[in-house]
C-alpha cells in the first residue's frame, strides 16, 4: 500500500477514526522503520526548528503534495504551506521521512504527523519531537501573545518594547515611580509573600480615557523589569470556548512564571459570559505564584465590580487623567526638542518655531481637555503641513512656522469640541445622575500587539 491508497483508505468511510486508521496503515507501507506519530489541534512547529539548527529540509515528491498558498501581509510575497505530503531531512545521522496530513473533524483542524527512520528503536524519533517542543516553548528575543485561541510567539512586539523608555512619556515624578516600585517591589519581594504564606501575585490596574500613556507605560514598564511578558488581545476566538481560551492564558501564565500578565481593554475582554471563568482563574484553587497581572482599562465603570474593587484581584489601581497644564506644557517642550534636533541634523528643516518655552506655554494654554495623543497629533500633523507646503513650492511667500503651528492647533482644538460633544450626548449619565466617563476623542494608538501571520519557513522554503 502507497501513501495515497493510505490515504484513501483513511478518509474513504463515512465515520472513522482518521488517527489511528493513518498510523496504521503507514505501519503497513514501512513494516520494518520505525513510527513516531504525533496528533494536535495547532502547529508543529518542525521546519522552523530545523531551520534554526540548520537542517536541510526537501520535500518528498515522489509522494502526493497537496499545498495551498497564503499572502504573507509582511513579507509581500505568497507561501506555501503544506497540508499533505512528506519532507526528508537528516537530524542527528539519522534519515527522517515525516509525512503529514491536515484534516477537520467536529469542526477542529487537526494535523498528524508520522516521522519514519530506520533505527534499532523509536528513541531518535522521540529525541527530535522532544527538541521541537522545547525550542517552540522557548523565547528567542520575543513574547508570548495570545489571540485567535492560542498562544503565538511575536518577535516585532518584543523589539518594539524593547525601544520603549521613560524618557518619551510625560507623566508626573510620584506617579511614575510608584509604578516603576510596584512592578520592582513584586518580583524582588518573593520571600515577604511565602513568610506570610500568602500567594505571590499581585495585580495593577490602569484606568483612565483612552490616548494618555497607558499603553505607552506598559511597553517602558516591560521593558525595564525583563520578565517573561504574556500579552492577551481577547478571549474569545471562533469555535474555542472562552473559558478553555482563559483557562489556557492562566495556565501558561503558571507555567512562565515569574512574569507579567498584560490584558488591555479589560472592559472589552470580560463579557457576562465569561465573568465567572476569569474570576476562578484569578484567585481561584489554582495558585498564581509569580504573576504579576498588568490590566488597562477606558471604561472603568463598565467593569464588574467584584473585579476591579477587591482586593487580591487589583491591588493597586492607577488612574491616567487627561494631561494638566503642566504635563501638557513638558509634552509640548520635549516635542519641540525633538523638532530642533532634527531641524540641525538636515532633517525637517525651516521647522523650528522662535521659542520652545513661550510655544510651550501657548500649548498648554490652548489645549485644555486634549489627551496626549492629541498632542502628538498636534505636532505631526504640523510637520506634515510643513511637509505639504514646501512641496508646493510656487515660489509665493512663506507663511511663518509660528502661524502654521498655531493653525494646527485651532484646527485640532474645533476637532476635540466636536468629537466630545459627540461622545458626551452618547455617554448619557449613570445610575447617580451623574456624566458617564466614557470615551473621548483619540486617534488611534498604536495597539501593543501586532498580528503577524505565522512563520513556519524552513531552510528550503517549505511550509510544513
Amino acid at each position: 500500500m502507497s501513501f495515497k491508497e493510505t490515504l484513501d483508505s483513511a478518509f474513504a468511510a463515512p465515520a472513522t477514526n482518521e488517527k489511528l486508521k493513518l498510523l496504521k496503515c503507514l505501519k503497513d507501507v514501512f513494516p520494518n522503520s520505525q513510527h513516531v506519530a504525533h496528533v494536535g489541534r495547532g502547529d508543529l512547529l518542525l521546519a522552523a526548528y530545523l531551520k534554526s539548527v540548520a537542517i536541510h529540509v526537501e520535500v518528498a515528491h515522489d509522494e502526493p503534495t497537496h499545498s495551498f498558498f497564503e499572502w504573507d501581509v509582511l513579507g509581500q510575497g505568497l507561501n506555501s504551506q503544506i497540508y499533505c505530503g512528506a519532507i526528508k531531512f537528516t537530524y542527528n545521522g539519522t534519515d527522517f521521512t515525516v509525512y503529514k496530513v491536515t484534516f477537520t473533524k467536529d469542526r477542529t483542524i487537526w494535523q498528524f504527523f508520522d516521522f519514519v527512520f530506520n533505527a534499532a528503536d523509536d528513541g531518535a524519533g522521540r529525541a527530535l519531537l522532544r527538541a521541537v517542543y522545547m525550542w517552540a516553548g522557548s523565547l528567542k528575543d520575543e513574547i508570548w501573545v495570545f489571540q485567535n485561541g492560542g498562544w503565538e510567539k511575536n518577535a516585532p512586539l518584543y523589539q518594539s518594547i524593547q525601544l520603549s523608555n521613560w524618557e518619551n512619556i510625560v507623566l508626573e515624578n510620584s506617579f511614575r515611580e510608584g509604578l516603576r516600585r510596584d512592578t520592582k517591589t513584586f518580583f524582588a519581594n518573593k520571600e515577604i509573600y511565602d513568610s506570610l504564606d500568602i500567594a505571590w501575585k499581585r495585580g495593577i490596574l490602569l484606568l483612565g480615557p483612552p490616548g494618555n500613556g497607558k499603553t505607552e507605560t506598559i511597553k517602558a514598564l516591560l521593558s525595564e523589569s525583563q520578565q517573561t511578558t504574556l500579552y492577551v488581545k481577547s478571549f474569545t476566538a471562533g469555535f474555542v470556548r472562552p473559558e478553555n481560551s482563559i483557562r489556557a492564558i492562566f495556565g501558561h501564565a503558571r507555567r512562565h512564571s515569574p512574569c507579567i500578565l498584560v490584558l488591555e481593554d479589560l472592559d472589552t475582554m470580560i463579557t457576562p459570559q465569561v465573568r465567572s471563568y476569569f474570576l476562578n482563574e484569578m484567585d481561584g484553587l489554582a495558585l498564581n505564584n509569580g504573576i504579576l497581572t498588568i490590566a488597562t482599562t477606558n471604561h472603568p465603570e463598565d467593569i464588574d465590580d467584584a473585579i476591579i474593587n477587591r482586593p487580591s484581584r487589583f491591588d493597586v489601581k492607577y488612574t491616567f487623567d487627561l494631561p494638566n497644564a503642566t504635563l501638557r506644557r513638558d509634552f509640548a517642550l520635549k516635542w519641540l526638542s525633538k523638532i530642533r534636533a532634527r531641524q540641525e541634523s538636515g532633517v525637517a528643516k525651516d521647522s523650528i518655531l522662535t521659542n520652545d518655552e513661550e510655544v510651550a506655554r501657548k500649548v498648554s494654554e490652548k489645549t485644555e481637555g486634549w489627551s496626549f495623543a492629541f498632542l502628538k497629533e498636534l505636532f505631526v500633523s504640523y510637520l506634515l503641513r510643513l511637509a505639504h507646503d514646501e512641496s508646493l513650492n510656487n515660489g509665493e511667500t512663506k507663511m511663518p512656522a509660528e502661524d502654521i503651528f498655531f493653525q494646527q492647533v485651532d484646527a485640532l482644538s474645533t476637532q476635540v469640541l466636536k468629537q466630545n460633544s459627540e461622545e458626551g450626548k452618547k455617554a448619557g449619565v449613570d445610575g447617580a445622575g451623574g456624566p458617564r466617563m466614557r470615551r473621548a476623542i483619540t486617534p488611534a494608538l498604536s495597539p501593543l500587539g501586532y498580528t503577524i501571520p505565522p512563520q513556519f519557513v524552513d531552510s528550503a522554503g517549505v511550509n510544513f
